[in-house]
């Protein structure tokens, strides 16, 4: 079933068939006739296609744009065979591609998301035009790098440690409420948005969607702790992900903010600093999903470096 989402009236919530699998995708038709640049979009870990809403109709600007939901996430279900790992996850966006027809195409990439377009484009270069990484799920340079957090990741991880904690607490005891979810929630939110309160209240109901019902074969729980654990694998040892860093070939733009809380300014800068041509901005007080915090930003940074990009 395809529904056309009423605030955003030229993206269609729809279902792609990947191998005999239906895949829930966000989809735009190219504005421009004269473009064919097709976009896929890739979210973070626990995200879905819906962290891109905000962004997808400008970038239709450009060509023929699709936002995904990874296996386990969002709406798309798993199967007995999915490993759930990054580099599963690196052959499902391929499967993705083969199955709209992409021979190409720039990947936009979200923390777990940019670690899996960071992988795909080192190792199948072939494939990827261009490189949009927004705040990647890279680790720093060597694991010493943890026993330092900045000060954006423990004022945005502190609350929500609190109040897991105080929720597993009360929880015991059965005195656990509703009021404890909401600040929980508040402080999740917080990770992306500076102020809750003023977030677009249809961007809110399209990602509540997403986790307010029980959806026939998405089992969130098994791919969350599934791609956390291969997460961490990559993080525990950095050479991996910091041999795909040097390997990519493809025009990069690396994008994030430094009251981020889960990907530090000072990992954003080392890259920058490795790969000193590719393009980037690290821009003050913004947090871990640039595209839904300042969507204006956003498609402003990708419209200046992608004519820069043609020009070149």
């Amino acid at each position: 079933m395809s529904t056309r989402l009423a605030d955003w009236p030229s993206v269609t919530d729809t279902f792609l068939d990947v191998d005999g699998r239906q895949v829930r995708v966000l989809e735009a038709a190219g504005r421009r006739r004269s473009s064919r640049a097709p976009q896929l979009l890739v979210h973070g870990l626990g995200g879905s296609s819906v962290t891109w809403i905000e962004v997808i109709e400008g970038l239709a600007e450009y060509g023929p744009v699709v936002a995904v939901d990874l296996p386990g996430f969002g709406r798309t279900p798993v199967t007995d065979d999915d490993p759930l790992t990054i580099r599963g996850y690196v052959d499902f966006v391929l499967a993705v591609a083969d199955s709209l027809g992409w021979d190409s195409f720039t990947l936009h990439g979200n923390s777990m998301g940019g670690l899996i377009g960071t992988l795909l484009a080192a190792y199948h270069p072939e494939r990827i035009d261009s490189l949009v990484l927004v705040s990647p799920g890279l680790p720093p340079r060597t694991p010493l790098g943890f026993l330092n957090p900045s000060r954006a990741t423990i004022e945005g991880m502190l609350p929500i440690a609190i109040s897991s904690l105080t929720a597993l607490a009360l929880g015991l005891v059965g005195l656990a409420g509703p009021a404890l979810d909401e600040r929980r929630n508040r402080a999740l939110l917080k990770l992306i948005f500076p102020d809750p309160d003023g977030v677009d209240p249809a961007v809110l109901d399209l990602m509540a969607a997403d986790f307010a019902e029980d959806i026939e074969g998405v089992d969130r729980r098994r791919a969350l702790l599934a791609a956390t654990c291969s997460i961490s694998t990559m993080w525990a040892d950095p050479r991996r992900s910091w041999r795909a860093v040097r390997k990519v070939q493809a025009p990069t733009l690396v994008l994030g903010g430094t009251q981020d809380a889960l990907v530090p300014a000072r990992v954003l800068r080392s890259v920058l600093a490795a790969r000193p041509d590719w393009e980037g901005h690290v821009l003050d007080d913004r947090r871990h999903a640039l595209m839904l915090e300042d969507p204006e930003s956003y498609l402003r940074l990708f419209d200046a470096w992608h004519e820069s990009a043609a020009a070149a």
